[in-house]
């Protein structure tokens, strides 16, 4: 029997209580076509997300812009990132995510463009079994000036047909840099540090999750430098190099460990520790996934802040012991692109 409808929201309340209510204007159609074809109601407008199992496999959620639609059997290997000197305000940035997590219920709320967010896992409506995972890949374009979002047509059978979003009111309403500004910011970045860090906050935008004033100053700063590094559509070596060092300069920074990340490269990652607290949605750290040689962005993923039983000890649901991998968003592509639609 098919479950009830529910709206994103109501999920997100589920995982607990006193859960915050994310900002829809961070949250794109991408999301909301995952969270409609899983839960098999019509798709709608941009707006919050959440996952629902399906048959005996528990479903799961992220930050990331993920979609069970968007899977390819083709074989096609996106190419590198065009440069930068060749966008256009309505040029397009293509950009294919791979989420590998936990086989659990799990909500969130995250950035317009890019995987940065935060990720919380739940006991129900289905059982959670941290002993499995599961891996989906997203394809979904930005125009360079931020006015458009697209995601792949569900209706079709061409993989090139997408459904575009227009956003006539411009970046500022999705809470996060248009890529072009973001490729501004960061060309313009000086090399020390600290100059370079103050430069990042002063232009970029801020979260406003309700959850973010329980984090220290060093995790804001690191969804803010993460936030705008992961929304360039490239980052030149040295502008990578500066953000590695302000990363590993903030308080709290853990030290790099050598990772895998879902496409099999070797990968840096790197978080902040600091405030975690016995709430769903503050239990789980973010770290930002770097090149150990070149420190390019290659994704986030989030482990367990602290030991903790998901949907709390009296619900039953399995204990994740601290620095458990929660789940892996891998960008596996981003290129500059003439239109929605295309790969390469």
């Amino acid at each position: 029997m098919a479950e009830p409808a529910m709206d994103e929201m109501t999920a997100v309340r589920q995982l607990r209580a006193d859960a915050p209510v994310p900002d829809h204007a961070r949250l794109t159609p991408a999301r909301q076509r995952l969270l409609d074809e899983i839960a098999g109601q019509p798709r709608r407008g941009r707006a919050g997300w959440q996952l629902k199992a399906a048959g005996a496999v528990a479903a799961v959620t992220a930050a990331a812009l993920l979609s069970t639609l968007t899977l390819h059997e083709d074989g096609r290997t996106p190419t590198q990132p065009a440069p930068t000197a060749t966008a256009r305000p309505d040029s397009w940035v293509y950009q294919r995510v791979r989420l590998v997590l936990l086989n659990c219920p799990a909500g969130g709320s995250g950035s317009a463009y890019s995987e940065v967010g935060s990720l919380a896992l739940s006991a129900g409506p289905r059982p959670c079994d941290p002993k499995t995972t599961r891996s989906i890949d997203d394809d979904h374009w930005i125009r360079y000036d931020g006015l458009s979002t697209a995601v792949p047509e569900q209706n079709t059978s061409d993989p090139d047909d997408v459904r575009v979003w227009n956003d006539p009111s411009g970046p500022s309403a999705t809470e996060m840099l248009a890529p072009r500004e973001t490729d501004a910011l960061l060309a313009a970045l000086p090399d020390a540090p600290g100059s370079a860090l103050k430069a990042i906050l002063k232009k970029s935008v801020p979260t406003r999750i309700t959850s973010a004033y329980r984090l220290t100053q060093a995790q804001r700063d690191f969804d803010e430098v993460v936030e705008v590094l992961s929304g360039a559509s490239t980052v030149p070596a040295d502008k990578a190099r500066t953000i590695y060092r302000i990363i590993t300069g903030l308080e709290g920074a853990t030290e790099p460990v050598e990772v895998t990340d879902g496409a099999g490269r070797e990968v840096l990652a790197i978080g902040i520790d600091g405030n975690f607290r016995d709430y769903a949605y503050e239990r789980n750290s973010m770290q930002v996934l770097l090149d150990p040689h070149t420190f390019a962005y290659r994704g986030v993923r989030w482990v367990a802040g602290m030991g903790y039983y998901v949907g709390g000890k009296a619900s039953g649901g399995p204990f994740l012991t601290k620095g458990t991998v929660i789940a892996t968003a891998t960008r596996v592509a981003t290129v500059v692109v003439d239109k929605a639609g295309e790969r390469n």
